[in-house]
């Protein structure tokens, strides 16, 4: 325990020490540098409110949505994609998930202690508070609908740990609810992304052409909800147990 302690503020004392010389001494000879031409021109062009812009106040996501905008759809897309290929591998008959089930309830349910549960709930309360802040607030702030969709997964795993995927699943979070909202947040992107096309007569991902900054909003929106419920899709498929798996599997040889 000792030794532990010794490494750990070893380490705090590093990284305090290399922050002050980069920050405060200069040592990598970053300070007073001269802005590239690059850097200049997104900066003096990200916050114009003409063309191709997010309507967005913070740099970062007004460079991400101005000038990579289809790179971030089309991983949207391939995040969807990997999900539903490994949905599609792990698929089962309505007779076999009828079986999971029955093996499900004969395996015992184990989950931690009363200390643990009560401190997860607190904790996952916080991480779906500030998952919602980091998504909703994605168009003005660092972050968006990626990052705050991966922070609410955190959350579910933690009540996978603390109280088993069988709990959730009694409360009606099941593999079809979970797809089914996964299906609404990219309808939402999908939405957004076209209205440019067919109420204004712009360019599909044009979002400078919706009312304020209704565009990069809902986007934010879609994500968060598509990423949540893709990455629960993938932990309630491979939360169940292998020796059930094998079971069902090797009844389907047999057969």
């Amino acid at each position: 325990m000792k030794r532990d302690v010794i490494v750990a503020v070893s380490f705090l004392l590093a990284f305090l020490f290399i922050a002050y010389a980069v920050t405060m001494k200069n040592v990598l000879g970053l300070g007073g540098a001269e802005l590239r031409p690059l850097g200049e021109f997104y900066l003096s062009h990200s916050f114009a409110h003409e063309n191709l812009t997010s309507h967005s106040p913070e740099v970062v996501t007004a460079i991400v949505w101005n000038y990579r905008g289809f790179d971030t759809l089309f991983e949207t897309f391939v995040f969807f994609l990997a999900i539903m290929g490994a949905f599609s591998v792990l698929r089962l008959t309505d007779e076999q998930e009828k079986l999971v089930k029955e093996l499900e309830a004969r395996e015992p349910h184990r989950r931690m202690d009363l200390i643990v549960r009560a401190i997860t709930k607190l904790v996952v309360i916080m991480i779906v508070a500030i998952s919602a802040s980091i998504a909703l607030h994605g168009h003005l702030t660092p972050g968006g609908g990626f990052q705050g969709g991966s922070a609410m997964a955190v959350a579910s795993l933690l009540l996978f740990a603390a109280f088993s995927k069988f709990t959730l699943e009694r409360k009606g979070l099941t593999v079809r609810h979970t797809v089914s909202a996964y299906a609404l947040g990219l309808a939402l992107i999908l939405a957004t992304v076209l209205a440019p096309v067919f109420l204004y007569g712009g360019k599909v991902l044009e979002i400078n052409l919706l009312p304020g900054e209704m565009g990069l909003f809902n986007l934010d929106v879609g994500e968060y909800i598509a990423v949540t419920f893709g990455f629960l899709t993938a932990f309630l498929v491979l939360g169940v147990s292998e020796w059930i798996f094998k079971t069902v599997l090797r009844r389907e040889v047999n057969d």
